[in-house]
């Protein structure tokens, strides 16, 4: 959750830059849809990491998934 909140301060940050130096070039929309994508895969990899820690283990918590700690 902190990675994403950090990727859309990023994206706020450059977007609004490029929007007021008026040089009227796409980086800052470029780099946006990049940070998107970013965080569409990051959770993405973290949806199938939850599905296989279920499918194999048969547990919803985090908390009884003792045999992740060694």
């Amino acid at each position: 959750m902190g990675l994403e909140l950090i990727l859309n301060g990023v994206m706020l940050a450059a977007v609004a830059f490029w929007a007021f130096s008026g040089a009227g070039a796409p980086e800052g929309q470029l780099l946006t849809i990049i940070v998107m994508a970013v965080m569409a895969i990051e959770m993405a990899m973290g949806f199938a990491l939850v599905v296989a820690v279920f499918r194999g283990k048969q547990a919803d918590m985090t908390e009884s998934l003792t045999g992740l700690k060694h």
